[in-house]
């Protein structure tokens, strides 16, 4: 049995509403790494900075995932019917009624010399 057809608008909704999950889990995983703990035990100090990485690439998965999940739903709204104009002008009214975050550059976690010190940003 064939699909049920899907609406073009409900797709591109679909895909609009993951837009929330996708600034959040980046704004995450740079916060995760503007943290650092100076735990002062070498191996200490370097599972906490493994457990940091992790989150971050966790995090930043998530991103990645929603976005690709988002361009799937695109696609799916340009199969499901619509033309590439429809599209384009319903994700241009989507992104003016979201308002825009502000992902400026924070600084990146400092790497540490093996002594555990701050070597440069």
């Amino acid at each position: 049995m064939p699909p049920a057809p899907v609406s073009p608008d409900r797709l591109l909704a679909l895909g609009a509403a993951l837009r929330p999950l996708r600034e959040c889990a980046h704004d995450g995983a740079e916060e995760v790494l503007g943290h650092v703990p100076q735990v002062g035990d070498r191996p200490t100090q370097a599972a906490v900075d493994g457990f940091l990485d992790v989150a971050a690439d966790l995090l930043r998965g998530i991103e990645a995932s929603a976005g690709d999940l988002a361009d799937r739903f695109r696609v799916a709204a340009l199969a499901a019917g619509s033309t590439e104009r429809d599209i384009t002008h319903q994700l241009d009214e989507h992104s003016e009624q979201s308002k825009p975050s502000d992902h400026s550059e924070r600084p990146k976690r400092p790497e540490r010399s093996p002594a555990g010190r701050e070597t440069r940003w």
